[in-house]
């Protein structure tokens, strides 16, 4: 059985009903639950940098980033079903979380 294609109402890409949640695609319904972990990852990382740029112990930091990388495993686990797009969806994830990091807000 096939399933209808329909347009995400964020990016505009086309996807299957089945993966669609909300009128949202599985890309932009990962992207959108990873979002503050993907920013806390960003934070802890360049603290991470700034302590190690003065010397100080970072292990505990390393601990927390870990943690932020397991927590976002586990929910894209609950929308992705598939183990291996499961693992190229954090690859990606932490792609953009480390691209992130150098990224300065304003206030």
């Amino acid at each position: 059985m096939s399933s209808l294609l329909i347009f995400c109402r964020d990016c505009g890409k086309q996807g299957p009903s089945g993966q669609t949640r909300d009128g949202l695609c599985l890309d932009c319904q990962v992207r959108r639950s990873v979002a503050e972990l993907r920013e806390e990852h960003a934070r802890l990382w360049r603290k991470r940098e700034r302590y190690r740029s003065q010397l100080a112990n970072v292990e505990q930091i390393g601990r927390q980033i870990a943690r932020v990388e397991d927590r976002m495993a586990h929910r894209i686990k609950e929308l992705v079903s598939n183990e291996r797009e499961a693992v190229d969806y954090l690859r990606r994830e932490l792609e953009a979380a480390r691209g992130q990091r150098y990224t300065i807000k304003g206030v």
